[in-house]
This record gives structure tokens, sequence and C-alpha cells, in this order.
């Protein structure tokens, strides 16, 4: 695997902005210490309380590292640090200094650029740019410029995380192989009587196996009517004999994230209507992913699952009328009420923009990586959905890479056919 050009990605950033600075900041050292993924992107660098400026002025582009420096008593209680002496041999960085350095060499560094690039989200580091700028006018008579314009970086750095480079794909699809392992062992080990927490527990310990990164994101394991709650993360409640078990979980491989849903019954053989509910919902979701290649937008995307899973609806008698008119009335979202995917990188629903810069839909191309999810959820005692249904949540997920010519499902090694899953629920639990 070759080194990550960090510096290639800083020009692609920079280069047709003149006269423009980024100023990006690392997160905070916390007990669950994350990376900011805009500042992981353009250096690499998996430490906290660092700064990033990344420069482009007079046609010369360059990146000024401020870390921490190297000091024995601090690693010793919190671990080793990377050290100014190291970091322009081991980071693809121009310049660092010590983070002690930053107030006093910051405000030189931003002189003379028109643009200050910088996370809007980030509303302490906000703070700090507009300081350092009003700083700016007591040298308001050097013939420099000031910085007077503030830009959000993320529609400028999502647009560049869209298509993934060959190691970036090697880090999605080791998280890939670490989650299809996660997800075959809680077939195998889950039955009736079972706590929700041990199959979470589980998740949790593989996802950190063969140097895992841990959790892409909290585990849902929902049992039962839990499975009708989007975003369930109690994991607590006992399995139930007969009952589905949905189970949302990815891994996390040197900070790239998976992201996988798979519904599986807990004694291991789906009930006639649950097996009807996942059939409508696996074709669903089979015909998204053969549309997925590069021209396609995510908007068609999302209308064939809509329509195939509308027509699942109109059939089973529970919406009333054409399958367009529900469509147009959008009644399907009773059912269905989210979207049907989303991009997949550094952040679970990665930084990239659905836009461009002249509001047109982004069009999928070679690189990009992002999540199929279509999902049917009927509630308990609805007046409409038939009783042998109610209290049944499905929702099926997959990691899909856009290849030169179609696509690659990075999660396929996870059973979803029906078949398939009973067999897997059948295995003997081996970890």
């Amino acid at each position: 695997m070759e080194p990550t050009n960090y510096q290639s990605r800083v020009h692609r950033l920079l280069e047709n902005k003149p006269n423009t600075v980024a100023l990006l900041k690392a997160a905070p050292e916390m007990d669950y210490f994350q990376q900011d993924a805009n500042f992981r992107y353009f250096c690499g660098l998996n430490e906290p309380d660092s700064y990033l400026v990344l420069s482009n002025i007079e046609g010369k582009i360059n990146s000024h590292l401020f870390l921490r420096e190297k000091d024995p008593y601090e690693e010793m209680w919190h671990g080793k640090r990377l050290g100014v002496e190291k970091a322009t041999e081991l980071l693809d960085v121009t310049y660092a200094y010590p983070l002690k350095d930053y107030q006093i060499k910051v405000p030189e560094l931003l002189h003379g650029h028109h643009t200050i690039l910088c996370d809007f989200k980030n509303k302490e580091l906000l703070e700090e740019i507009r300081s350092l700028s009003n700083s700016l006018e007591s040298r308001r008579k050097i013939k420099k410029f000031i910085p007077k314009r503030i830009e959000d970086i993320n529609f400028h750095s999502g647009s560049l995380r869209l298509k993934k480079d060959d190691n970036e794909i090697q880090f999605l699809k080791k998280a890939c192989d670490l989650t299809s392992v996660a997800h075959k062992t809680c077939m195998a080990l889950a039955k009736k009587g079972l706590n929700e927490s041990e199959l979470d527990r589980t998740l949790s310990y593989i996802f950190k196996k063969d140097n895992g990164s841990g959790s892409a994101y909290e585990n849902i394991v929902a049992g039962g009517v839990n499975a009708l709650t989007l975003h369930y993360c109690s994991n607590n409640q006992e399995l139930k004999d007969g009952d589905l078990v949905l189970i949302d979980a990815g891994a996390k491989f040197n900070g790239y994230c998976s992201d996988v849903t798979r519904t599986f019954p807990i004694n291991g053989h789906f009930s006639e209507a649950q097996k009807k509910i996942y059939q409508y919902v696996l074709e669903a979701q089979k015909a998204t992913i053969n549309l997925s290649k590069p021209g396609v937008s995510f908007s068609k995307l999302h209308e064939c699952s809509v329509y195939s899973l509308t027509s699942a609806l109109v059939e089973l008698e529970i919406l009333a009328g054409t399958i367009e008119e529900n469509i147009e009335n959008m009644t399907y979202r009773e059912f269905y009420p989210h979207g049907t995917g989303h991009w997949l990188g550094l952040d679970v629903h990665d930084n990239c923009p659905y836009l461009d810069e002249n509001l047109e839909e982004i069009i999928l191309e070679e690189g990009m990586v992002f999540t199929v999810e279509p999902g049917l959820y009927f509630p308990l005692n609805h007046p409409k959905v038939p009783s042998q249904y109610q209290g049944i949540g499905i929702r099926i997920e997959d990691d899909i890479l856009v290849t030169k010519e179609g696509h690659l499902n990075l999660t396929a090694s996870i059973p979803k056919e029906v078949k398939e899953i009973e067999e897997a629920c059948s295995k003997e639990f081996l970890l």
C-alpha cells in the first residue's frame, strides 16, 4: 500500500483558490478521542489539540502543523506523542511547530490572504478566527491583504472526499471485513432468552480485532418491536422466540467507517409473514444496488427504492390507490420514513455534498462509496396494517463502491438471502 499523499489533497483543495488559507483544528483530548475527519484527511495526524494551517499565497501552497511537543511525563500518563522533530519526516506537511507557538505564528500565516476556510460547525474555532482577524487590523498599514472573508471548508473538503483513493478503499474494505465477521457471529449466537446487550458486546469486541478501531457509530441491536425505533440504542431487552432482530452496526478501520444492517429471525427461521415483508425489502434493495453505476444520481436510487416499496405496500393493501398516487402524496413515508442511503468514508454519514456549486445533483462517479438501506416498519395496532405484519421492522443495508463500469458491494459476504440467513443462524457459534 502506497503512503497517502496528503500534500496532493492540500493542493487539490487550494490550487484554484489564490490567496486563501484554511484553518483546521484537531479534536480535543477526551476519554473517547475521535479525530476531526477533515483534519485527518489533510495531514493524517491522529493526535488531539493540534492545528493545521493550509496556505495558498503568491502561488505557493504549504501546510503548517502545530502540535504538542514530546513530554516524557505527559506521555507516561496519556501515551506517546509524535513530536515536532518527526512531524515533517513522518507526515506529509511542509512545516511543523510547537503548539505553544500557535498564537504567535498564526497571525503571520493569515496575513496576506483574502479568504479563510474553516469548519462552520466548530463554534470555538470560529470565535478564534474572528479574534485573529480583528488582531490583524493593527497591521492594516502593511501592504498585505487582511482576510475579510470566511467560508465553510466543508463543501470544498467534502467534494474532495467524495472519491476515494486506493488506500481509502483498502481501509473501507478492511472495515467491511470486520463487520462481516461480526454480523455472521451474531446470527450464529442469537437465540431466545439472550439479551440484546450480549450481541452488542460481541459486535464491539469483533470491531476491535485485527487492528480495528471499534464501532463506527453506536451499535443498534433491536429485537422485535424495538426495530420500529430507527435509532434504537438501548440494547438491553431480552430476545424473544418468534421475533426478528435488526442489527445496524459497522466497524471502523484506520478512521474509515462501514455501515451495515441485517434483520434476521432470533430462532433461526422466518415466519411466512416475516419472510414476505423481508422479501419485499430485499428486492427493493437489490434493484437499487443494481442501478448503482457511474452517471446515476442519488435521487434515482431513492426513487427506485420508493417505487419498489410503495408497490409492495399497495400489493399488501396497506396503501389504497395506485403506486403513482401514493408516491406523489408520499403516503409511503408512514412505513418507509428515511432516505435510501448516504455517503460513507471518514464519517459514517460522510461529509460530502449532494449538490454541486450550481445546485445540480451530484452524479455517481468511480471511487464514490455510499450505503443502500431501504426498510419497512409496521407499528402495532395500526388500522391499515394486517395483524400478522404489525410489529415487524426490517432494514437491509450494504456498502457500495462505484466502479468504472458499475459497482462493487463491499459487504456482499454478509448473508441476506432468506436461505443464507437461516443457514448462518443454524451454524455453531465460533469466535
